[in-house]
């Protein structure tokens, strides 16, 4: 009989315990196998040898959103780490902990002693198993694989077959001791433990894959984006979460005859940038809070010479350096409104993985056509949580070179920034001949010529704003979930927590809940007449956010003029369906 699953696994250990490998190689494994999966690692700020790390990840049979917020299965590494998480644990979870531990634990520190009725303990021997197949205690992370493949019907030859894989290219004796950790781990669980708990992989059948799937992370998707789309700069410097980005780059941008710059500080970056953009060259930047916040004036000195760049910000926990590995949704007021004067830019927020590949394309096409700078909002979850998705195409060829360029009779007595009725002025690149021009960071008339008069200030204000009218014509639609019509409840949330919203609304639907979700990748230009037409129909509105004010509901209550219930998050962890449903259970429905 086929049956459908959905389980959601926390491993939890110390830094240098191996916890994140074996989290990724669960999840790859589960992808190969056709589930649907979705992980989302944390680990400490420091670069290494000691902290929390735990691999969360989700494995489904049918679609999953959001990486879950309580735990089916913790498998514990280390007892200290591992207590922490136990508030997450379902109260007829599981628990996998090492019932011979490294070390004697005081009094209250094994983990044994916190599981709750209801809940199902099983002890594995992990480090003398470890010590049996490898001579060491670094298999401990393969022999716990190894008691969940049995525990919860994984096809032990299967997963063999890809770690093998996955492990290609060590040496042999670490191959080895890896496929021994794992196969001792499975054999002694089969063979001494008897399973009582609900959670089986074993009978299910993920509907087949459409296409080609990959794996990666948001940062993985923004790079290859880059590329595809004709990136032939990129300057940066390092930052978590957003260095990834930068570590691709440097491999890869030189193959196809770009330049990576690790710049002395985030100022430069954007200087780079913002002189690649007015050469004609393709440019990009990534960075985190900190870093924006000093890429400030270069960003303004963007809009006012109306230069092409694009900078993406993943976002984690601030103010200042802040909480450098966890998330937030909070550095959205700086992208829209971070500029002195009238510093128009676009902004946009990809929702996953897929999304973050289609957002970055659609950021050099507008940024080249536009003459802007586009900011794309990640978050510290977006950049490194892994999904299985269709394998992108690449931009349409039209995509790839937008920049719109003066007639003949337009240089005849060029205007660099000519008035036009779409804002958009034609521009020439350095070197066409007749085409010279002024740019700096002054108000300047039609010819970049510095003028100071309040009329000429108010036309150039006026064309740079023209061209996001323009530009909302070119913006893919919002999405819309869950019930057609009125509705009494409507979610409205941005970036990463929008799956999050779509599948509380799908739960809720199914409890005969009329509901609906909205998301827009765009968060600036606002899609405005949307926005009223979907608040229109909803009784009460909640907007879903992980930030303390409540930076889009702010945004989008002068839009549709109406009262708002904002639900504001800052645990450091990803907006979860449950957040949302909470929420609204104190509403009448």
């Amino acid at each position: 009989m086929t049956t459908s699953v959905d389980i959601v696994i926390e491993i939890c250990g110390s830094a240098g315990e191996g916890t994140i490998s074996a989290g990724e190689v669960m999840t790859r494994f589960m992808s190969s196998e056709g589930y649907d999966i979705v992980s989302f690692d944390s680990f400490p700020s420091e670069i290494r040898g000691f902290g929390k790390c735990v691999a969360h990840f989700r494995v489904s049979s049918e679609k999953v959103l959001s990486p879950g917020k309580y735990t089916d299965v913790l498998v514990a590494l280390n007892d200290a780490h591992a207590i922490t998480q136990m508030a997450g644990l379902r109260k007829d979870g599981v628990l996998i902990y090492d019932s011979k531990p490294p070390v004697c634990h005081e009094e209250d520190m094994s983990i044994a002693g916190w599981a709750e009725p209801g809940m199902t303990a099983y002890g594995i021997p992990m480090l003398e198993l470890a010590n049996k197949a490898a001579g060491n205690a670094k298999g401990r992370n393969m022999v716990a694989i190894g008691a969940v493949a049995a525990l919860f019907g994984i096809d032990p030859e299967a997963m063999k077959a890809f770690i093998e894989a996955r492990y290609k290219g060590k040496k042999q004796v670490i191959i080895d001791s890896n496929l021994a950790s794992f196969s001792l781990g499975y054999e002694w669980t089969t063979s001494h433990v008897a399973k009582e708990d609900p959670y089986s992989f074993q009978g299910a059948a993920p509907p087949p894959p459409n296409g080609e799937q990959v794996i990666m992370n948001g940062n993985e998707a923004v790079a290859m984006a880059a590329m595809d789309s004709g990136l032939r700069l990129y300057a940066g410097y390092p930052i978590t979460p957003a260095t990834k980005i930068m570590e691709i780059l440097s491999k890869r941008l030189g193959d196809s005859g770009g330049v990576m710059i690790q710049t002395e500080d985030e100022i430069s970056a954007a200087g780079n940038v913002v002189g690649a953009g007015f050469s004609g060259k393709r440019a990009m930047t990534a960075t985190s809070g900190p870093g924006f916040a000093l890429m400030g004036e270069m960003i303004n000195l963007a809009v006012m010479a109306e230069v092409p760049a694009v900078i993406v910000n993943s976002q984690r926990g601030g103010p200042s350096t802040g909480l450098p590995t966890k998330m937030e949704q909070s550095d959205l007021s700086a992208a829209v409104c971070g500029g002195t004067g009238d510093s128009p830019r676009v902004v946009f927020a990809p929702r996953d993985v897929m999304d973050c590949y289609a957002m970055t394309c659609l950021a050099f096409y507008t940024a080249e056509k536009y003459q802007t700078p586009v900011v794309i909002l990640l978050d510290f979850y977006l950049s490194n949580s892994i999904r299985n998705i269709p394998k992108p195409d690449p931009p349409e060829e039209a995509m790839l070179s937008a920049n719109v360029f003066p007639e003949d009779e337009d240089l005849d007595d060029y205007e660099r920034f000519k008035i036009t009725e779409s804002g958009i002025s034609p521009r020439t690149l350095p070197g066409m001949p007749y085409g010279m021009f002024v740019d700096t960071g002054l108000e300047h008339n039609t010819y970049g010529k510095p003028v100071y008069d309040g009329e000429n200030h108010l036309a150039m204000t006026e064309k740079r704003f023209r061209k996001f009218k323009t530009l909302q014509a070119e913006l893919p639609p919002v999405m819309e979930s869950g019930t057609e019509g009125e509705v009494d409840i409507g979610i409205l949330s941005w970036g990463s927590s929008s799956g999050a919203a779509e599948e509380a609304v799908r739960r809720a639907r199914k409890k005969g809940h009329r509901i609906a979700s909205f998301h827009s990748s765009v968060i600036y230009p606002l899609p405005e007449e949307a926005l009223k037409a979907f608040s229109g129909r909803c009784k009460t509105l909640v907007v879903a956010e992980l930030n303390h004010t409540g930076q889009y509901a702010n945004l989008v209550a002068p839009v549709i003029n109406r009262e708002v219930h904002r639900l504001n998050l800052i645990s450091g962890l990803p907006m979860a369906s449950e957040d949302i449903l909470e929420f609204i259970g104190k509403f009448k429905f």
